[in-house]
Protein backbone atom coordinates (compact mmCIF):
# COMPACT_ATOMS: atom_id res chain seq x y z
CA UNK A 1 0.00 0.00 0.00
CA UNK A 2 1.41 3.52 -1.18
CA UNK A 3 2.04 5.76 1.86
CA UNK A 4 -0.11 9.33 1.44
CA UNK A 5 2.27 12.09 0.30
CA UNK A 6 1.83 15.17 2.89
CA UNK A 7 2.77 18.23 1.83
CA UNK A 8 4.87 20.51 3.71
CA UNK A 9 3.65 22.54 6.27
CA UNK A 10 2.98 25.84 4.92
CA UNK A 11 3.88 24.87 1.38
CA UNK A 12 1.54 25.76 -1.15
CA UNK A 13 0.84 25.16 -4.86
CA UNK A 14 1.71 28.62 -6.91
CA UNK A 15 -1.88 27.97 -8.37
CA UNK A 16 -3.19 28.50 -4.92
CA UNK A 17 -1.26 31.39 -4.45
CA UNK A 18 -2.76 34.42 -4.93
CA UNK A 19 -0.98 37.22 -7.63
CA UNK A 20 -1.03 40.37 -5.85
CA UNK A 21 0.99 42.17 -8.26
CA UNK A 22 -0.36 41.06 -11.35
CA UNK A 23 -2.81 42.70 -13.70
CA UNK A 24 -6.06 42.36 -12.47
CA UNK A 25 -9.06 40.50 -13.94
CA UNK A 26 -11.63 42.38 -15.81
CA UNK A 27 -14.50 43.21 -13.84
CA UNK A 28 -18.19 42.39 -15.39
CA UNK A 29 -19.66 44.91 -17.37
CA UNK A 30 -23.43 44.51 -17.19
CA UNK A 31 -25.11 45.51 -20.61
CA UNK A 32 -26.92 49.32 -20.64
CA UNK A 33 -29.90 48.72 -19.62
CA UNK A 34 -32.39 50.12 -22.68
CA UNK A 35 -34.44 53.47 -22.30
CA UNK A 36 -38.17 53.49 -22.41
CA UNK A 37 -39.46 55.61 -24.93
CA UNK A 38 -41.26 58.49 -23.41
CA UNK A 39 -45.00 58.41 -23.80
CA UNK A 40 -46.02 60.91 -26.22
CA UNK A 41 -47.40 64.65 -24.46
CA UNK A 42 -51.28 64.66 -24.06
CA UNK A 43 -52.11 68.19 -26.09
CA UNK A 44 -53.36 71.09 -23.88
CA UNK A 45 -56.61 71.48 -23.53
CA UNK A 46 -57.04 74.74 -25.91
CA UNK A 47 -55.72 72.39 -28.83
CA UNK A 48 -58.24 69.75 -28.18
CA UNK A 49 -61.65 69.74 -29.88
CA UNK A 50 -64.97 70.26 -28.08
CA UNK A 51 -65.82 66.38 -28.22
CA UNK A 52 -62.05 65.81 -26.86
CA UNK A 53 -62.24 68.60 -24.22
CA UNK A 54 -65.73 67.09 -23.31
CA UNK A 55 -64.50 62.96 -22.73
CA UNK A 56 -61.38 64.30 -20.89
CA UNK A 57 -63.40 66.30 -18.54
CA UNK A 58 -65.59 63.88 -17.15
CA UNK A 59 -63.33 61.72 -15.37
CA UNK A 60 -59.82 63.89 -15.36
CA UNK A 61 -57.77 63.99 -12.27
CA UNK A 62 -57.14 67.09 -9.96
CA UNK A 63 -53.68 67.63 -11.65
CA UNK A 64 -55.42 67.48 -15.22
CA UNK A 65 -58.77 68.74 -14.69
CA UNK A 66 -57.69 72.38 -13.66
CA UNK A 67 -56.99 73.85 -16.98
CA UNK A 68 -59.83 71.53 -18.44
CA UNK A 69 -62.28 72.81 -16.26
CA UNK A 70 -60.84 76.57 -17.40
CA UNK A 71 -60.61 76.07 -20.86
CA UNK A 72 -64.42 74.59 -21.07
CA UNK A 73 -66.04 78.12 -19.05
CA UNK A 74 -63.32 80.20 -22.08
CA UNK A 75 -65.21 78.77 -24.58
CA UNK A 76 -68.82 78.96 -22.62
CA UNK A 77 -69.11 75.30 -24.00
CA UNK A 78 -72.52 74.89 -22.46
CA UNK A 79 -72.45 70.97 -23.09
CA UNK A 80 -69.89 71.14 -20.28
CA UNK A 81 -72.61 71.49 -17.58
CA UNK A 82 -73.81 68.96 -17.05
CA UNK A 83 -70.32 67.49 -16.72
CA UNK A 84 -69.21 70.00 -14.41
CA UNK A 85 -72.22 69.76 -11.90
CA UNK A 86 -71.19 66.24 -11.87
CA UNK A 87 -67.97 67.06 -10.77
CA UNK A 88 -69.55 69.42 -7.96
CA UNK A 89 -71.73 66.57 -6.95
CA UNK A 90 -68.99 64.16 -6.74
CA UNK A 91 -66.71 66.68 -4.82
CA UNK A 92 -69.30 66.96 -2.17
CA UNK A 93 -68.60 63.80 -0.87
CA UNK A 94 -65.48 64.75 0.37
CA UNK A 95 -66.09 68.34 1.50
CA UNK A 96 -66.29 71.29 -0.94
CA UNK A 97 -63.04 73.11 -0.67
CA UNK A 98 -59.89 73.56 -2.40
CA UNK A 99 -59.32 74.76 -5.87
CA UNK A 100 -61.31 72.74 -8.11
CA UNK A 101 -64.85 73.39 -6.94
CA UNK A 102 -64.09 77.12 -7.37
CA UNK A 103 -62.76 76.62 -11.25
CA UNK A 104 -65.96 74.96 -11.52
CA UNK A 105 -68.30 77.83 -10.12
CA UNK A 106 -66.38 79.91 -12.12
CA UNK A 107 -66.75 77.87 -15.13
CA UNK A 108 -70.60 77.49 -15.00
CA UNK A 109 -70.40 81.76 -14.61
CA UNK A 110 -68.99 82.05 -17.88
CA UNK A 111 -70.88 79.79 -19.37
CA UNK A 112 -74.37 80.67 -18.11
CA UNK A 113 -77.73 79.11 -19.28
CA UNK A 114 -80.52 77.82 -17.15
CA UNK A 115 -78.80 74.45 -15.85
CA UNK A 116 -75.53 76.85 -14.75
CA UNK A 117 -77.93 78.95 -13.03
CA UNK A 118 -80.40 75.65 -11.32
CA UNK A 119 -76.76 74.23 -10.11
CA UNK A 120 -75.31 77.64 -8.25
CA UNK A 121 -78.97 78.15 -6.82
CA UNK A 122 -79.14 74.58 -5.61
CA UNK A 123 -75.44 74.56 -4.21
CA UNK A 124 -76.60 77.75 -2.35
CA UNK A 125 -79.50 76.43 -1.01
CA UNK A 126 -77.71 73.73 0.78
CA UNK A 127 -75.05 73.49 3.70
CA UNK A 128 -71.45 72.63 4.35
CA UNK A 129 -70.06 75.76 2.06
CA UNK A 130 -67.41 77.97 3.53
CA UNK A 131 -64.39 80.28 2.50
CA UNK A 132 -63.57 80.65 -0.69
CA UNK A 133 -65.62 78.52 -2.47
CA UNK A 134 -68.95 80.32 -0.80
CA UNK A 135 -67.38 83.36 -1.93
CA UNK A 136 -67.19 81.67 -5.60
CA UNK A 137 -70.69 80.30 -5.70
CA UNK A 138 -72.11 83.69 -4.66
CA UNK A 139 -69.89 85.29 -7.11
CA UNK A 140 -71.55 82.85 -9.81
CA UNK A 141 -75.14 83.66 -8.56
CA UNK A 142 -74.14 87.32 -9.22
CA UNK A 143 -73.17 87.14 -12.89
CA UNK A 144 -76.24 84.35 -13.59
CA UNK A 145 -78.84 86.81 -11.36
CA UNK A 146 -79.67 83.69 -9.11
CA UNK A 147 -83.00 84.51 -7.38
CA UNK A 148 -82.11 83.11 -3.96
CA UNK A 149 -84.79 81.98 -1.87
CA UNK A 150 -85.49 84.35 1.31
CA UNK A 151 -84.05 82.42 3.64
CA UNK A 152 -80.61 81.42 2.27
CA UNK A 153 -80.38 84.65 1.59
CA UNK A 154 -80.45 85.84 4.92
CA UNK A 155 -78.26 83.33 6.10
CA UNK A 156 -75.92 84.36 4.04
CA UNK A 157 -76.18 87.90 4.95
CA UNK A 158 -75.48 86.92 8.35
CA UNK A 159 -72.53 84.71 7.64
CA UNK A 160 -69.37 84.76 9.65
CA UNK A 161 -67.27 85.36 6.48
CA UNK A 162 -67.36 89.29 5.81
CA UNK A 163 -66.64 88.27 1.64
CA UNK A 164 -69.30 86.01 1.75
CA UNK A 165 -71.80 89.09 2.87
CA UNK A 166 -70.28 91.52 0.74
CA UNK A 167 -71.30 88.73 -1.91
CA UNK A 168 -74.37 88.19 -0.65
CA UNK A 169 -75.29 91.98 -0.45
CA UNK A 170 -74.72 91.83 -4.56
CA UNK A 171 -77.24 88.75 -5.04
CA UNK A 172 -80.73 91.13 -3.31
CA UNK A 173 -83.01 91.75 -5.85
CA UNK A 174 -86.04 91.56 -4.47
CA UNK A 175 -87.27 94.31 -1.56
CA UNK A 176 -88.21 92.06 1.12
CA UNK A 177 -88.88 93.88 4.26
CA UNK A 178 -86.71 91.04 6.44
CA UNK A 179 -84.12 91.51 3.69
CA UNK A 180 -84.01 95.40 4.09
CA UNK A 181 -83.64 95.01 7.90
CA UNK A 182 -80.89 93.05 7.51
CA UNK A 183 -79.12 95.25 4.84
CA UNK A 184 -80.05 98.29 7.26
CA UNK A 185 -78.09 96.10 9.89
CA UNK A 186 -74.84 95.69 7.57
CA UNK A 187 -74.50 99.34 6.93
CA UNK A 188 -72.51 99.93 10.49
CA UNK A 189 -70.74 96.48 9.20
CA UNK A 190 -67.02 97.00 10.79
CA UNK A 191 -65.80 95.39 7.27
CA UNK A 192 -66.24 98.22 4.40
CA UNK A 193 -66.53 95.94 1.66
CA UNK A 194 -69.41 94.62 3.51
CA UNK A 195 -71.14 98.30 4.37
CA UNK A 196 -70.39 99.22 1.39
CA UNK A 197 -72.54 95.88 -0.60
CA UNK A 198 -75.43 96.89 1.83
CA UNK A 199 -75.84 100.64 0.56
CA UNK A 200 -75.42 99.21 -2.83
CA UNK A 201 -77.76 96.64 -2.73
CA UNK A 202 -80.39 99.42 -0.91
CA UNK A 203 -79.91 101.62 -3.59
CA UNK A 204 -80.77 99.38 -6.16
CA UNK A 205 -83.68 98.43 -4.15
CA UNK A 206 -84.34 102.54 -4.51
CA UNK A 207 -84.52 102.90 -1.08
CA UNK A 208 -84.28 106.59 0.10
CA UNK A 209 -82.19 106.44 3.27
CA UNK A 210 -78.96 105.52 1.59
CA UNK A 211 -79.27 108.43 -1.24
CA UNK A 212 -76.19 110.61 0.66
CA UNK A 213 -74.28 107.58 1.41
CA UNK A 214 -74.28 106.95 -2.24
CA UNK A 215 -73.81 110.22 -3.71
CA UNK A 216 -70.34 110.46 -0.93
CA UNK A 217 -69.10 106.81 -2.93
CA UNK A 218 -69.47 108.07 -6.29
CA UNK A 219 -68.20 111.59 -5.23
CA UNK A 220 -65.09 109.88 -3.20
CA UNK A 221 -64.21 106.59 -5.46
CA UNK A 222 -66.89 105.65 -7.66
CA UNK A 223 -67.59 102.32 -9.40
CA UNK A 224 -70.57 101.01 -11.52
CA UNK A 225 -72.08 99.55 -9.08
CA UNK A 226 -72.29 102.35 -7.19
CA UNK A 227 -73.33 104.90 -9.58
CA UNK A 228 -76.14 101.91 -11.10
CA UNK A 229 -77.15 102.08 -7.30
CA UNK A 230 -77.31 105.87 -6.64
CA UNK A 231 -78.90 106.10 -10.33
CA UNK A 232 -81.47 103.45 -9.06
CA UNK A 233 -82.12 105.95 -5.83
CA UNK A 234 -82.63 108.72 -8.29
CA UNK A 235 -85.23 107.09 -10.42
CA UNK A 236 -87.46 105.92 -7.40
CA UNK A 237 -87.41 109.63 -5.20
CA UNK A 238 -86.30 112.05 -7.80
CA UNK A 239 -83.41 114.01 -9.10
CA UNK A 240 -81.53 115.99 -6.81
CA UNK A 241 -78.62 118.19 -7.29
CA UNK A 242 -75.91 116.66 -4.75
CA UNK A 243 -76.55 113.27 -7.13
CA UNK A 244 -76.29 115.20 -9.90
CA UNK A 245 -72.88 116.73 -8.73
CA UNK A 246 -71.72 113.05 -8.44
CA UNK A 247 -72.68 111.86 -10.95
CA UNK A 248 -71.14 114.48 -12.81
CA UNK A 249 -67.53 113.74 -11.21
CA UNK A 250 -68.18 110.27 -11.94
CA UNK A 251 -68.13 110.78 -15.61
CA UNK A 252 -64.63 112.64 -15.64
CA UNK A 253 -63.85 108.43 -15.76
CA UNK A 254 -63.37 107.59 -19.00
CA UNK A 255 -64.63 104.04 -17.88
CA UNK A 256 -67.76 105.59 -16.03
CA UNK A 257 -69.00 108.03 -18.48
CA UNK A 258 -70.88 106.26 -20.84
CA UNK A 259 -72.74 104.59 -17.67
CA UNK A 260 -73.23 108.21 -15.94
CA UNK A 261 -74.97 109.09 -19.50
CA UNK A 262 -76.98 105.94 -19.82
CA UNK A 263 -78.10 106.97 -16.36
CA UNK A 264 -78.98 110.33 -16.74
CA UNK A 265 -80.41 109.65 -20.13
CA UNK A 266 -83.57 107.60 -18.02
CA UNK A 267 -84.35 110.05 -15.89
CA UNK A 268 -87.47 112.69 -17.36
CA UNK A 269 -85.45 115.76 -15.65
CA UNK A 270 -84.63 118.70 -17.34
CA UNK A 271 -81.48 119.61 -15.21
CA UNK A 272 -80.45 115.51 -15.92
CA UNK A 273 -80.92 116.65 -19.46
CA UNK A 274 -79.04 119.68 -19.71
CA UNK A 275 -76.11 118.11 -17.83
CA UNK A 276 -75.70 115.20 -20.01
CA UNK A 277 -75.39 117.11 -23.61
CA UNK A 278 -72.69 119.25 -21.27
CA UNK A 279 -71.00 115.75 -20.77
CA UNK A 280 -70.99 114.68 -24.48
CA UNK A 281 -69.75 118.02 -25.19
CA UNK A 282 -66.86 117.80 -23.17
CA UNK A 283 -66.05 114.63 -24.42
CA UNK A 284 -65.88 115.67 -28.25
CA UNK A 285 -64.19 118.43 -27.64
CA UNK A 286 -61.65 116.10 -25.39
CA UNK A 287 -61.26 113.96 -28.44
CA UNK A 288 -60.65 116.69 -30.71
CA UNK A 289 -57.63 118.32 -28.81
Amino acid sequence: MMAKVRKPKGAESTLDQMDLFGTPAPAAVNPPTPLRPRPPAEPAPVDLDDAALLARLADAPLSKALPLIAEAGRRRLTAAVPLLGLRLKRLAGYGLNGREPVAVLEALAAIGGPQATAIVAGLLGGVGLAGPVEVAALTAAVRLEVALDRKVLLRLLGTADAAARAAACRCVRQAEFPVIDALEKLRADPDRSVATGAVCALGRLGRPTVRADLAQLVTAAPTRETVAALASVMDHVGVDADSLVALRRAARHADLREVVLEALDGFDDAQATALAAKLRQQAVQADAA
